[in-house]
């Protein structure tokens, strides 16, 4: 709170003269005063020059102090790192997804931010602050005129965002920088109305930046005060975007369109028989589940999935065909040393029975990159003490090449 106190103290003793001073520029037009902030800001074609910014410094909430790490990018990219209750926080915005990382609700993983949380998180997205570009968002702007911010007198601008959210920034009539900024909040989920303190503006580059910003709604305050801001600082993109499932970063390479060479035999001392064709690997639930579809040499469809059970701490491929109209489950784990993710259904009871036999599959995935991969399906007809290999896939990234090179009528049908 210590910016905030001096700029008090400074609006009592400073009190007469900035009510004098904000006469004057209530007369103004909006385009004026939008106008006069984003010079004081730095202007447009300085902000335009920026594509990262990376803040660090103090984070305050729920009454203790941390550090924290906040990046920004174009396209509104934001990501916050910080603790709460001291607990480590992410918070991020990919441009499109919305999520946190948040152990503070014992919950380890990434969960995407809806609803008001999600709405509220968008008013923090920009590189300053909307009024930049508000007409090109389609926000409806309203110069409100002289205001009043704790005793000090302010020039009061409202948006109106297309989502109905209306904020109404106050800005110094001196200096047309921001003092405040109104808008809704939430309290977990809970409607709440904020309000956004800016304090401690200094000058980076052509670029002028608030040092200190505290949020209070309800019975919370968040307080950031940096120490240090980097412009055009690298930044990978990969930090904005919602981090993977438990256990799905391994397997994520795998998304995409393949060119698969699909070689398979129907007993040991049969010759192999040749295929080629075009499968899509598809992500679903958040990248939590993958989807295969495919039909083999014979004609049959295949429907696989497959993901990760982090609560039992193995994968889980399911697979069902129109041939057996059975759905077999298999699980395993990655052998470490090989990088081999190994799965069958020897122990889940979904082995399948035909020709007077009891039939068990095995599937192993590995070479897995984003490039592609290999598959090997192994079945055995005496519970699993044998195995014998019947199909081999090898998938490659799909190009235009790799599709001139397909056999006639090759593809998923």
């Amino acid at each position: 709170m210590r910016h905030r106190m001096i700029r008090r103290a400074t609006v009592l003793i400073a009190g007469l003269i900035l009510v004098a001073a904000a006469a004057p520029a209530t007369a103004e037009t909006l385009e004026a005063v939008v106008g006069k902030h984003i010079e004081a800001r730095g202007g447009t074609d300085a902000w335009k020059a920026v594509e990262t910014l990376e803040v660090t410094g103090t984070y305050t909430a729920f009454s203790q102090v941390g550090p924290f790490t906040m990046r920004r990018a174009r396209d509104r990219r934001v990501r916050l790192d910080c603790h709460w209750n001291e607990h480590p926080v992410s918070i991020g915005y990919d441009g499109e997804d919305a999520w946190q990382i948040n152990p503070m609700f014992q919950i380890a993983w990434a969960q995407h931010i809806r609803g008001l949380d999600r709405q509220v998180l968008m008013l923090d997205v920009d590189f300053a602050t909307p009024l930049f570009d508000y007409q090109d968002r389609g926000y409806e702007a309203e110069l409100l005129g002289a205001g009043d911010v704790e005793g000090q007198e302010v020039i009061q601008v409202k948006l109106t965002r297309p989502d109905g959210f209306d904020e109404t920034w106050s800005l110094d009539p001196e200096t047309y920088l921001e003092v405040a900024r109104d808008s809704p909040g939430s309290d977990f989920g809970r409607p709440e109305r904020q309000r956004t303190y800016f304090d401690d503006f200094r000058q980076v580059g052509d670029l002028k930046v608030p040092f200190y910003v505290e949020s209070q709604w309800y019975t919370r305050t968040r307080v950031m005060e940096a120490d240090e801001v980097t412009v055009n600082v690298e930044v990978d993109d990969g930090v904005f975007s919602v981090p993977p499932p438990p256990g799905m970063d391994k397997l994520l390479p795998m998304v995409g369109e393949w060119h698969v060479k699909l070689e398979q035999r129907p007993n040991p001392g049969a010759p192999w028989s040749e295929n080629e064709r075009t499968v899509t690997v598809e992500p679903a639930m958040g990248g939590a589940l993958l989807r295969e579809g495919l039909t083999t040499s014979q004609g049959v469809r295949v429907e696989n999935t497959l993901t990760y059970d982090q609560f039992r701490g193995r994968y889980v491929m399911t697979s069902m065909n129109d041939f057996t109209s059975h759905m077999d489950i298999q699980e395993g784990n990655f052998d470490e040393e090989t990088a081999r993710l190994t799965l069958s259904n020897a122990t889940t009871g979904t082995s399948w029975t035909g020709f007077g036999r009891t039939f068990h599959e095995r599937n192993s995935y590995f070479d897995i990159t984003a490039d592609g991969f290999k598959m090997e399906q192994e079945t055995s007809i005496d519970g699993g003490e044998n195995w014998f290999l019947n199909a081999k896939m090898t998938y490659t990234k799909k190009t235009e090449e790799s599709d001139s090179d397909a056999p006639a009528g090759a593809g998923e049908d």
